[in-house]
């Protein structure tokens, strides 16, 4: 097992500042705050959901037109059509053209963001396909607390060794919502902290739009329910480079979970396995709800 700590390079602490900064100003944004979202619409079936103002809709949304969206799941994918004459949408892409194009049908990927009149509908699929409503008319975006966070803390970046799995099996992750979601176990990242030998487990959810290399680390530690989201954190594994098997992991970027702000995210719960025996006084507090 791994005991090293990984040394913070030049520029650390001003750039983990600067991240927490835009964090900051991007829950003021109601393109993709989680203070944005004013409303959640899961899939029956096959059955499509519709979005207009038009009382007879699943999702009723003043200043679109009567039957505006049609929005139908197809295995991993999302198929959107206008409903109405005249009524178009956009599917606007990070770096692309402003605006972008008016369409009348297309499909999406999960996690895409269609833009219908104001609103923004985040599709969501994790093998239970659903659309976020975001709009940046809600309220929150001006009354909800921002996020806060423990002070930079150099000792709780670390190095971890990846121990897979003898035979990778599946694993239930439960979630906020009540839903099974599935995942591979791909095996323990050892380290150590505050002298103590520490392991987490090493998860890939197993759904539409996660990629190969992913891997995914949900926890819960000392400070859990009363200095730190009652749920539980996520911190990213970052590959060192060179080194198979060899992680960072910065709990000085650990996060909360969309669900820390908004009731209407469908989030991970951390496994009782990953239950750190210390206090992880880095990254992202409680936000105070």
């Amino acid at each position: 097992m791994t005991t090293d700590s990984a040394a913070a390079p030049a520029g650390w602490e001003a750039a983990l500042l600067a991240n927490r900064a835009r964090t900051t100003a991007g829950f003021k944004d109601g393109t993709r705050s989680p203070y944005a979202a004013v409303a959640r619409h899961d899939f029956a079936g096959a059955a499509p959901l519709l979005f207009g103002s038009d009382p007879a809709c699943q999702a009723q949304l003043p200043g679109l037109s009567a039957r505006h969206l049609s929005v139908r799941v197809d295995g991993a994918q999302f198929v959107l059509a206008a409903a109405d004459a005249g009524a178009t949408f956009r599917l606007p892409q990070p770096g692309g053209p402003q605006p972008a194009p008016d369409l009348r049908e297309a499909v999406a990927p999960p996690g895409a963001k269609v833009e219908v009149g104001r609103y923004l509908l985040r599709l969501s699929h994790q093998n239970f396909p659903g659309v976020v409503v975001l709009d940046p008319e809600s309220p929150r975006l001006t009354t909800g607390r921002p996020p806060v966070w423990f002070p930079p803390a150099p000792a709780f970046r670390v190095q971890a060794l990846l121990v897979p799995e003898a035979t990778p099996r599946e694993e239930v992750v439960l979630s906020t919502r009540g839903n099974k979601r599935r995942a591979l176990r791909l095996g323990k990242l050892q380290f150590a902290l505050e002298g103590k030998p520490l392991e987490l487990l090493a998860l890939r959810l197993l759904e539409p739009g996660t990629g190969e290399a992913s891997v995914s680390i949900f926890f819960r530690d000392q400070t859990t329910g009363h200095e730190s989201y009652p749920v539980g954190r996520y911190v990213d594994a970052e590959p060192v480079q060179g080194q198979p098997g060899l992680y960072t992991l910065d709990f000085n970027s650990a996060y909360n979970p969309s669900c820390a702000f908004s009731e209407l995210y469908n989030c991970p719960i951390p496994p009782r396995e990953n239950q750190l025996a210390v206090a992880v006084r880095a990254g992202e507090r409680d936000p105070g709800h």
